[in-house]
C-alpha cells in the first residue's frame, strides 16, 4: 500500500471571526464550536474550506482547479475588495467574514436607483455592539473580478458622516470556496 499524505485545511467562519484548523491523519475531532474531519488522499494534497453549522461540517470543497485571485487592500485592519454592485456601481467594500448579509450604504443604493423605503426593516448589531435598523434589499450581481453572484440579500444602512460604502459579508461570500492570504491581500475564490 502507497503512503499517502493527508493535509486539509478546514476554515470554519465563526460569528467571532475565524478559525482555521490544521490537521493530518485520519482524525475526527472538535475544537470549541468548530469542527472538522480529515480523510485519505492518495497522490496530491488537498485544500478545501468547509461550511460549519453547529451540528458539524456540512461541505467540503476541493479547490484544486477554477479559483479567482482578487486582489485586497489593506488598510489599517481592514481588508477592501472592488466590487461592481449591479453592474452599475464600481466601490470598495470591507471584506467581513463576521457579517451575515452584505451591507452597502444609503448612498450606494440611491446611485444604484434602490427604493429602501420599501425594503423590510431589519435591526443590526454592529462590531461594536451598537444595534442598528437598516433595510433589506436584494442586489441583483455582486461581481469581484470575474466571479459574481445573483440574488444577494443585502442590508441599507445609513452612513451619514462615514467614509465606508458597506461591507462584503456572508451572503456573498457562501456562494463561493475561500480563502483569505492576508499576507499577499489576497482573497481567492472558487464557485461552489
Amino acid at each position: 500500500m502507497k503512503k499517502s499524505t493527508v493535509f486539509f485545511i478546514l476554515t470554519a467562519f465563526l460569528l467571532t471571526g475565524c478559525t482555521a484548523l490544521k490537521t493530518t491523519g485520519k482524525v475526527l475531532g472538535a475544537t470549541g464550536k468548530a469542527a472538522f474531519v480529515t480523510g485519505k488522499v492518495v497522490g496530491k494534497v488537498a485544500v478545501g474550506t468547509a461550511k460549519v453549522t453547529g451540528k458539524g461540517v456540512k461541505t467540503v470543497v476541493n479547490m484544486a482547479v477554477g479559483k479567482e485571485v482578487v486582489r485586497l487592500d489593506k488598510k489599517c485592519n481592514s481588508l477592501y475588495v472592488d466590487t461592481v454592485l449591479n453592474r452599475r456601481v464600481k466601490t470598495k467594500l470591507i471584506l467581513d467574514t463576521g457579517c451575515t448579509d452584505t451591507q452597502i450604504s444609503a448612498d450606494i443604493a440611491k446611485r444604484l436607483g434602490i427604493r429602501t423605503n420599501q425594503g423590510q426593516k431589519v435591526s443590526c448589531q454592529l462590531a461594536d455592539g451598537r444595534m442598528v435598523t437598516g433595510r433589506a434589499i436584494n442586489l441583483k450581481e455582486v461581481r469581484l473580478g470575474r466571479s459574481r453572484a445573483s440574488n444577494i440579500r443585502a442590508i441599507v444602512l445609513d452612513s451619514a458622516g462615514e467614509k465606508e460604502t458597506g461591507l462584503l459579508g456572508m451572503s456573498f461570500l457562501d456562494n463561493f470556496v475561500f480563502r483569505i492570504d492576508t499576507e499577499k491581500s489576497e482573497l481567492i475564490l472558487q464557485r461552489r
